[in-house]
Parts: structure tokens; C-alpha cells; sequence
């Protein structure tokens, strides 16, 4: 007997075939095919249908509304090129500040590194060269610059060459005041005896046989033509044009040279062949300054007269003519050329154009960049106020060149380095001169400034998280920086600026 349906299990009551469907968070069996049991509880199948269709539809629903959201999700991830971000600058772009700075242009000139201007040293004694410097060596004041004799040739500082003897009772000149300048800088006036620098005095010879004592030279307190050279300042050596063991003509033109006189191995500076040497030459310069004298005198005395005796009767004669200096003073003779040398103090040398030389100052810095990209600072010294004509322009003035006079001609500029640049003589270099210079002036990247439609220009200020974009007017353009002057414009405000 079957048992009754109430007491029948749940799955029992459930046809074999029917399919259950799952809708919202219950279960709902489908309709059986056999007739509707009205007592049962279960949808009629017309019921069932209606079902069926209203759960189809809300379906088709949530796969439109999916798809409508993936859309958005995919519209809103997209970033255009320039979408803002929450703080107002576009994705791509920087922000930077308006600033105060000094803005300088400039134009570039090249240049050559070397020293300054070459001077010729020259022997005025007579022997054999024992010792020389070698190329590039820097000789100081006291220095010894060359040996003859093996005796010291020594520099002394000072813009007149020495050009007589100098001892107790020469007149005043140039040459006494640098020689009491120079024993006094070396230490040898001890005592400060040296009050008159204008005068050779008893604390000169003092301080000169101090000197003497010190190179290794005969004691006698005078300094014989040739053993000191004057020079401004300390000299850099940049060739040695004798050779050792060359001997040096005699500096009077008139000395004959003694048959018997020993070789440069025997002499010594104390011996009695030197002197009677040093004797005999004295007396062939007071000779040919005697005849020299006698023969200017007559013609002047033909020429001038009574000028012309005052001059040559008991005056002192001038500096202009060492010649006439009397006992142990000059001669004729220009001596032999021994050193070339320069300044210690390097010099950058520029050919500006005629119509730049305003860009050259005296007293004015310029930034000098070496071969390797190294940048010293320099300061023009020295400007020209004569142009000439540089060799390129007069090349192409003679080949039919387009290039006119103007254009050719220029003016030599001198700058110093603030500091030594070693090893580098001769080297080219370029010199940035300043155009013009605005200081103080509000400035920013000159990527930040961009062109409006009205051919203006304007720079995009940010203001908390907005942009807005400030009309201004550019001025100066220099090293990435343009000035700028507007409404609104003014030191610290952030802008936007192009990467």
C-alpha cells in the first residue's frame, strides 16, 4: 500500500523528470507533465511559464547592464594626453618656480692660452758658459739665470736694463733705485741702512758685498756691467740659445784677446790673470769712450756751439747715452743674446672685430673654457685702441673675398687667469664676453613659456589644484632662463613646465 502523500518523503512527491531552478536564494521545482494537482502546493504549468519568461528577461538584463559597466570601467581607465591630475598638471609635465636671478648673454671669441710678452736676456761678460737653465725652468729675483765662469749671472727686478758699472759715486739713475730695491727685498740691506734707494751710497756697497759673499763673487762692493739683469719680474724660460762651453764675444768691440790667457778650465775668479783681463778691458772701454765723446763733441760744438760745450764740459752725461758715463760705465757692444723668456703669469690673448670691442672692458671677468671643457675665470687687463687688418681678412681681400676692411680689422683684448692652469701654453680656448647683463629680474625655464593665439605669450600658473594661464612679456634669453614681466607674475609662484 502506498503510503500517503503527506507522509511521503520530500523527493518522492517529485516527478523523475523534473528539473529543479534555482531562483533568488530558494529553489523552485518545475511543473510536472501530468494534470495540476490544485492541493499539492506546485504552480500550474501556465504559472510555471510565466516564470520561465519574466526570469529570461531579467537575465538578458544583467548581461546589458554588464556590459554597459565594463564600458564605463574601460571609458574611465583610458588617460588622454593631457588629463589633469588631481593636482592640476598634466600627465608629461613638471612644475617649476618663478624665480629673481641675474641673466647674462653673451658671445664667444676664441683665444690663444700662452704667457706674457717674451724678453731677450743677453750676456755682457767675457768667458766660457758652464751653466744654463733648462726650457720651462722659472728663475725669482736672485735667481741665477746662466754661469759664465762658473761664476753666477744673477736677475734682479726692474723695467731699465742695467747698462753701466755701478759702484760708490755713480750718479743717480734708474739703475742705482732698482739695485737698493732689490737688496733690500733679498734681505741684504741687514740693518736698514739704506735710506736713499736713489743714491749708491756706503749701505749700498754694504749691502752689495753681503750680496757678493753670498754668490760666491770677489767682495769689492760694486756691480760690474753684466753681472746682474734687470728684468720685470720673475722670468720663465722658453729657450736656451747658446750651448755650454760656448764662449761669449768680449763686450767692448775693441778688446784684443791676450795669447797667453788661460782657458776656461784654469780661470779662477780670484786669479791675477783676471784682473790684469778685467784691467786691460777697462782701459780699452775708457778708450773708445774718450775718442766716442771727442768726436760727438766736435760735432756738436760744429752743430750747436756753445751747447753743445756746456753739455760735454764737467755735466754728468744723461741716460739716454750709457756710452758717455765715463770709467767702467757702457759700451758699444749689444752683448749675445742667451735666454728667451716670458712673464710667469699666463695671459689669454684675443683678436676681437673692431665693431665688438665695446664688449671688452678693463677690470671686466669672463668665464675662459680650456681644451678639456675645464672653465677658469678670467679678467681683461689690457684693450687695444688700434685696429689692424688680421691676415685671414687680407687673404680674402686678395683672393676677390666678399669681406670688407671693417670687418677684417681688429683689437687685440689681454685677460689673466685668477689661477695657474699647468702644463698648457700655446692652447686654444674660448672667452665668453658679455653682451649685455639684467639683474635681479624675475625669470623662469624657457620651457615653461608658451605662444598664445594672439601672438602673444603666457605661462601657466598653478593655483591650488586649477591651472591658469598668466599673459606675460619675455625679456632677456639666457643660458635656458627668459626674464618675465605680467599681472600676477611675481617670485615664488609654481608653474607648469614642459618636459
Amino acid at each position: 500500500m502506498d503510503a500517503p502523500i503527506g507522509d511521503r518523503p520530500r523527493d518522492a512527491a517529485r516527478p523523475p523528470d523534473a528539473t529543479a531552478v534555482v531562483e533568488g536564494d530558494r529553489e523552485v521545482p518545475a511543473a510536472a507533465d501530468g494534470p495540476a494537482n490544485s492541493g499539492s502546493g506546485l504552480p500550474s504549468a501556465q504559472s510555471a511559464g510565466s516564470g520561465q519568461r519574466r526570469r529570461a528577461l531579467a537575465a538578458g538584463a544583467v548581461a546589458v547592464a554588464a556590459v554597459a559597466v565594463g564600458v564605463v570601467v574601460l571609458t574611465q581607465s583610458g588617460s588622454p594626453t593631457h588629463a589633469r591630475s588631481a593636482t592640476g598638471v598634466p600627465a608629461g609635465q613638471t612644475t617649476t618656480t618663478v624665480t629673481r636671478r641675474t641673466l647674462s648673454e653673451s658671445s664667444t671669441v676664441d683665444g690663444t692660452l700662452g704667457y706674457g710678452a717674451s724678453l731677450e736676456l743677453y750676456d755682457r761678460l767675457s768667458g766660457t758658459f758652464t751653466w744654463l737653465p733648462a726650457a720651462g725652468a722659472v728663475i725669482a729675483r736672485g735667481g741665477t739665470l746662466f754661469r759664465v765662469n762658473n761664476l753666477p749671472v744673477a736677475l734682479m727686478y726692474g723695467s731699465v736694463p742695467a747698462y753701466r758699472t755701478l759702484k760708490q759715486g755713480v750718479g743717480e739713475g734708474p739703475d742705482v733705485t732698482q739695485l737698493n730695491e732689490n737688496l733690500i727685498d733679498l734681505g741684504f740691506d741687514t740693518y736698514g741702512a739704506i735710506t736713499d734707494v736713489d743714491d749708491f751710497s756706503e749701505a749700498t756697497a754694504a749691502a752689495v758685498r753681503r750680496w757678493q759673499a753670498a754668490e760666491g763673487l770677489r767682495e769689492t762692493g760694486e756691480v760690474e756691467l753684466g753681472r746682474v739683469i734687470f728684468a720685470p719680474g720673475a722670468r720663465r724660460i722658453t729657450a736656451v740659445k747658446v750651448a755650454l762651453g760656448q764662449d761669449p764675444p768680449a763686450a767692448s768691440g775693441s778688446h784684443e784677446p791676450d795669447a797667453d790667457e788661460p782657458s776656461a778650465s784654469e780661470k779662477a775668479a780670484h786669479t791675477r790673470a783676471a784682473k790684469e783681463k778685467a784691467a786691460k778691458e777697462k782701459a780699452a772701454k775708457q778708450k773708445a769712450v774718450s775718442e766716442r765723446a771727442a768726436r760727438e763733441k766736435k760735432a756738436e760744438e760744429k752743430a750747436a756751439g756753445e751747447r753743445a760745450s756746456k753739455e760735454h764740459d764737467g755735466k754728468e752725461p744723461s741716460a739716454k747715452d750709457p756710452a758717455e758715463k765715463g770709467e767702467g760705465e757702457g759700451d758699444s757692444g749689444a752683448g749675445m743674446a742667451v735666454l728667451t723668456t716670458t712673464s710667469t703669469q699666463q695671459l689669454v690673448q684675443l683678436k676681437v672685430k673692431a665693431e665688438q670691442q665695446t664688449l671688452a672692458r678693463v677690470g671686466q671677468p669672463a668665464p675662459v673654457t680650456l681644451p678639456g671643457g675645464d672653465v677658469v675665470q678670467g679678467r681683461i687687463i689690457e684693450v687695444g685702441s688700434v685696429a689692424s687688418a688680421s691676415s685671414e681678412g687680407e687673404k680674402e681681400k686678395g683672393a676677390g673675398g666678399e669681406k670688407g676692411e671693417g670687418e677684417s680689422a681688429t683689437i687685440p683684448v689681454t685677460l689673466a687667469l685668477e689661477r695657474s692652469v699647468a702644463h698648457l701654453d700655446e692652447a686654444p680656448v674660448s672667452v665668453q664676453l658679455v653682451k649685455s647683463i639684467r639683474r635681479d629680474v624675475l625669470a623662469v625655464p624657457a620651457t615653461a613659456l608658451t605662444a598664445t593665439a594672439g601672438g602673444g605669450y603666457a605661462i601657466e600658473a598653478l593655483e591650488g589644484a586649477r591651472a591658469v594661464q598668466l599673459a606675460v612679456t619675455p625679456g632677456m634669453f639666457a643660458n635656458g632662463y627668459v626674464q618675465v614681466e605680467g599681472p600676477g607674475v611675481r617670485e615664488g609662484v609654481t608653474v607648469i613646465e614642459s618636459e
